[in-house]
């Protein structure tokens, strides 16, 4: 017995199993003998005669555990229920330390016939007998994790294990699992990165890395472990042609993936070899390959008949040949690809879902329902809900447009594409404000897409948000633009400025845009406008000089340059203006502008006739044409003509009402002495604009006029807050201050008009009387004198400072002064 132990010990187990044998031959009753030859068996894998023994063994000896123990092993594969029995008669027998292999192998059994809490027993009565045995750790935690969804548990688990054996990379793999179950992706990739640094060779490690960098949306990394996987040489790896051809896709190297798969086509022609090789040339745009391979798979998979089978795999082959021809801009084929998938599966979505993107290319109204079968197939495709808001937005349907995109929004709340289509489509239906909720919330969801950038400021433009349109323009500029849209932003913020009023920059923006497209005489026209706002009339000139010498034939350029003469002030710039408005009419005799401008132009140089010709003309050309009968109603007055020009004015009102010809048809009234019909006109320019403030100072001269001085004050009061620099209210402020006997104010009023207007012989001479009243007599003197050297040949003046130098006791100059007083009248009266 001794000998055959020795040899069993040694693995010599046929000398053993002789050996026990030959006991067993002299002592039919040993156990022990029984025991080691069924174990000698069942190494040697002859189960049959092991069973045999070990039954034997547990017959002569039912205390036996071990042989309960082995027979359990051996019967574990192929007959679970009795291998139960026996694990579970060896632990009754012996439950300690000793056996807990019995525990382990019935948690085992356990396990594989899905009795997770009895496992998870028998492996926890491992641990309670021998705390190190890290087998029992794992296979608890896979339970928790794969079965009971016990995430945290598990981890419990498997870092038990890791405690034990730091060196465990199944623990490490199973605990990067697990944290990955509960979205604690970042020690699951510390975890993964472990096991890769224990077996830097393995590949299905490089991918599950892979997978959680893509997730932690850290894709330079995961990019690193797919380039990892193709250097890869590892047999196993290797010998998946598939697997490797995919990832060497993935890489952009899709030479090696085409060149790996056709050698797999080679030798293992199958159609799903062959609808890989063709989408692998499609993502390497071999569009025309990628048909032909698509074929092949086709002909591998017709029957014998030469028909296809009505399966989803023909009509996923038909839908990526449809792809392609889409590719290739060839409608009518891919539409008939398309058509043939859904033959043969009807219920593919995607399939109708591009025969109608196809349809809707072809400009067919059939398109509708193809996206309407592709949602009740799928009614969380995306795509369609933007396809249909797409086509319903090419038809004006807006507000149909908008539901598809609500829906579409419902199932990818975070889509950029979804709010961005929205917003535009608010903005065609002019819901400006519902437009820039989604422009903005686009803009949270990608802080660089420049189009909403766009969106958003033209509709802070309609909603006159000035501050915030110039803010996102502002923004677009420091984004990196393509030229096209760069030009259209600094545009519409040149014209947004010139809105404002700020023609300084809306110039600047212009003068940059032009160095985006040289050749456009609509900006040079635009930078001519703001130079002429400017008063910068040379400067306009050149810009209206560019824009003739790119457009000969631009009406409104020679307008705006013979304008821009006319500023100039001197008779030869209002030569040249009518030179230009005359070539301006030659070019468009309609041309109502220029022949006002040149109207203007006329009256200017005295030759009101023709001016008023030009006037009458421009009202036959279009008779609702207010500047026409204002311009005309201005010649007539100047020509003496009050009642015409009171009759034009009318009809410009008739046309439309505002502050200034309600104010001239005031000034008419008050010219024909109808000073209460006057002030009526003043009170009504004033209630249509509050701002106006040439009507309030007509009015305030009427009530000056009838000594209301009280309301006069209040009136000039009210001319110098929207105009302080007007000198002439100041001064009759100043006046009906002193006649308020307001001596203060009407000082500090004739200081003002003063600073104002220091070469206004007007101001002195008014501010003398002032002085001269308040018995000032030296400062009226010193007033006057200063008047009178502004204005040398005055009678009035010259008899104001004799009175003044008589009282001050200046008799002699007061004579001299009295003397040149008549002598200057009597030369006017002499003329």
């Amino acid at each position: 017995m001794k000998h055959g132990i020795h040899f069993f010990d040694h693995s010599v187990l046929t000398t053993a199993i002789q050996d026990f044998t030959a006991v067993i031959k002299e002592d039919p009753s040993n156990a022990q003998a029984r025991l080691y030859r069924g174990r000698a068996y069942a190494k040697q894998q002859q189960y049959r005669n092991a069973i045999q023994d070990l039954a034997a063994a547990v017959h002569l000896d039912p205390s036996c555990w071990l042989a309960f123990y082995y027979r359990g092993c051996i019967l574990r594969q192929i007959d679970p229920k009795r291998a139960v029995q026996d694990f579970s008669v060896s632990v009754l027998i012996n439950d300690t330390q000793e056996n807990f292999c019995s525990f382990l192998h019935r948690g085992i059994v356990y396990s594989e016939q899905c009795q997770w809490s009895l496992a998870i027993c028998d492996f926890e009565s491992v641990l309670a007998l021998d705390r190190s045995v890290i087998f029992a750790y794992l296979n608890i935690g896979l339970i928790l994790l794969l079965h009971l969804n016990q995430y945290y548990e598990a981890i419990q688990q498997f870092t038990s294990a890791i405690e034990i054996d730091p060196l465990n990379v199944r623990a490490y793999v199973c605990r990067a699992q697990a944290y990955h179950k509960i979205h604690n992706l970042p020690n699951a990739v510390k975890d993964i990165s472990r096991a890769i640094h224990l077996y830097p060779n393995k590949s299905h490690l490089c991918m599950l890395r892979g997978q959680y960098l893509m997730e932690l949306e850290k894709y330079e990394l995961a990019s690193l472990c797919i380039h990892q996987l193709a250097e890869m040489d590892e047999e196993s790896f290797m010998s998946q042609p598939v697997q490797q051809a995919l990832i060497q896709s993935f890489c952009q190297n899709h030479s090696k993936a085409i060149e790996c798969l056709r050698e797999a086509t080679a030798s293992h022609p199958e159609p799903a070899m062959f609808v890989i090789l063709g989408k692998i040339q499609m993502k390497a745009k071999k569009t025309k390959d990628a048909v032909r391979s698509f074929k092949k798979a086709m002909k591998l998979l017709m029957t014998s008949a030469k028909i296809l089978p009505h399966t989803f795999e023909a009509a996923e082959m038909y839908y990526l040949t449809g792809l392609c021809y889409m590719e290739q801009k060839s409608l009518l084929r891919a539409h008939d690809a398309f058509s043939m998938a859904i033959r043969l599966h009807s219920s593919y979505p995607d399939a109708f879902y591009q025969r109608g993107l196809c349809r809707m290319q072809l400009r067919q109204a059939k398109c509708i329902r193809d996206f309407n079968r592709a949602l009740a197939l799928c009614p969380s495709h995306f795509q369609a809900y933007m396809s249909r808001a797409a086509y319903y937005g090419s038809k004006g349907r807006y507000s149909k447009a908008i539901l598809n995109c609500n829906e579409a929004i419902k199932i990818l709340p975070d889509s950029v594409q979804a709010y961005f289509y929205r917003g535009t489509l608010k903005y065609q239906n002019k819901t400006f404000r519902a437009a820039i909720e989604d422009l903005s919330k686009t803009i949270d969801l990608n802080k660089t897409c420049i189009l909403a950038y766009y969106n958003r400021a033209v509709c802070y433009h309609q909603i006159k948000n000035f501050r915030k349109a110039l803010k996102d323009y502002g923004i677009l500029l420091l984004l990196e633009l393509s030229k096209e849209i760069a030009f259209k932003v600094l545009i519409n913020r040149g014209l947004l400025y010139m809105e404002l009023g700020d023609y300084v920059n809306a110039c600047e923006d212009f003068k940059e845009a032009t160095l985006l497209s040289p050749d456009d005489s609509q900006i040079f026209h635009a930078i001519g406008i703001c130079y002429y706002r400017l008063c910068e009339f040379k400067e306009a000139v050149r810009s209206f000089d560019q824009v003739l010498k790119l457009d000969p034939v631009s009406v409104d350029a020679y307008v705006g340059r013979g304008n821009s003469y006319m500023e100039n002030g001197h008779e030869a710039g209002f030569k040249q203006a009518q030179k230009d408005f005359l070539r301006a009419i030659h070019l468009n005799p309609n041309c109502i502008k220029a022949r006002i401008c040149l109207g203007y132009s006329l009256q200017a140089l005295g030759k009101l006739q023709r001016a008023w010709s030009q006037f009458t003309i421009a009202i036959c050309i279009d008779p609702k044409c207010q500047a026409a009968y204002d311009g005309r109603a201005s010649v007539c007055l100047q020509m003496g003509e009050t009642f015409a020009a009171f009759q034009d004015t009318n009809a410009a009102l008739k046309l439309t009402t505002t502050a200034p010809l309600l104010t001239n048809r005031g000034v008419i009234n008050e010219l024909m002495g109808y000073l209460p019909c006057a002030m009526k006109d003043y009170q009504q320019a004033i209630s249509v604009d509050p701002n106006y403030a040439l009507a309030y100072f007509n009015a305030a001269n009427i009530y000056f006029h009838n000594h209301q001085f009280s309301q006069a004050y209040c009136y000039y009061s009210k001319v110098l807050q929207l105009d302080p620099r007007n000198e002439s209210a100041v001064m009759n402020r100043a006046i009906t201050n002193t006649l308020l006997n307001n001596i203060e104010e009407a000082k500090k009023d004739f200081e003002k008009a003063i600073c104002l207007c220091p070469f206004s012989a007007a101001a002195y001479f008014n501010r003398a009387n002032f002085y001269s009243g308040l018995k000032q007599y030296e400062l009226a003197e010193k007033d006057i004198s200063t008047a009178l050297s502004i204005q040398p040949n005055d009678a009035l003046m010259y008899k104001c400072r004799a009175d003044i130098r008589g009282k001050l006791g200046f008799n002699k100059e007061a004579v001299e002064d009295y003397k040149q007083a008549i002598n200057i009248q009597e030369q006017i009266d002499s003329m």
